[in-house]
C-alpha cells in the first residue's frame, strides 16, 4: 500500500516539475496566453496639462471616445511638418519656378526659410580660428601635403625590401658594449 501511494506521489511530483519547466518555453506561454506586449514607443506621447474649465456645466466625456483636449501623434506630427495650406504658400512664392517646385518649395518649408542664415554662420564662426591641415596631414600621412609627387618605383622597393630581409650588415651592427668589473656606473657611464 504505501509503495503504490509513493509511486502516485512521485508521479504527481514529476508532473508538477515537468509543468513547472515548460512554463518556460515561449510556445507554451503563448499557447496559455501569458505574454507580455510592451507598448509601442513611438506612439507615446505627453498628456496635456490638467486645467480647470472655465465652464462647469460641461457634460463628463462619453466612454470609449478620445479625450477632446489632445491631439493624435499622427497629427501632431503631420502639424509640425505641414503648418499651412501649401496651396497657398505656393501660390505666394514669386520667381521662375515651375508649379511642382513651388509645391514642394511650400510643403517643406522652403519658401519661409530665412535668407541671411548664410551671413549669421558666417558670423558665428568668425570668431573661430581656422586649422593648419598641413599638421593633420602630417599626423595622417607622415609628412606635409606634397602635390605632384613622382609614383612609387615598384623595382626599387622591392629592391629595398628584400635588402631588408637579409639583415644588418656587419658594419652597420651595434658596437659591443663591455663591461668593466670596476662599479656598476662604469657600464653606463
Amino acid at each position: 500500500m504505501w509503495s503504490n501511494r509513493g509511486t502516485r506521489i512521485a508521479r504527481l511530483a514529476a508532473l508538477a516539475g515537468l509543468a513547472l519547466s515548460m512554463t518556460a518555453c515561449d510556445s507554451i506561454r503563448e499557447a496559455v496566453g501569458v505574454t507580455k506586449e510592451a507598448p509601442d514607443e513611438f506612439a507615446v506621447v505627453t498628456k496635456a496639462p490638467l486645467i480647470i474649465p472655465p465652464d462647469y456645466n460641461l457634460r463628463p466625456p462619453q466612454p470609449g471616445l478620445a479625450p477632446l483636449n489632445q491631439v493624435s501623434p499622427t497629427e501632431s506630427a503631420q502639424a509640425a511638418l505641414y503648418s499651412d495650406d501649401p496651396k497657398t504658400v505656393a501660390s505666394t512664392i514669386s520667381g521662375n519656378y515651375s508649379d511642382g517646385e513651388k509645391m514642394l518649395m511650400a510643403q517643406t518649408g522652403a519658401a519661409a526659410a530665412n535668407d541671411s542664415i548664410r551671413q549669421q554662420i558666417a558670423a558665428d564662426n568668425s570668431g573661430t580660428q581656422s586649422t593648419d591641415e598641413t599638421f593633420t596631414d602630417q599626423l595622417l600621412f607622415g609628412g606635409g601635403s606634397k602635390v605632384g609627387d613622382a609614383p612609387l618605383d615598384a623595382d626599387a622597393e622591392k629592391a629595398r625590401i628584400d635588402a631588408n630581409k637579409t639583415g644588418p650588415q656587419p658594419s652597420e651592427q651595434a658596437p659591443e658594449i663591455k663591461k668593466d668589473s670596476g662599479g656598476w656606473l662604469d657600464g653606463i657611464f
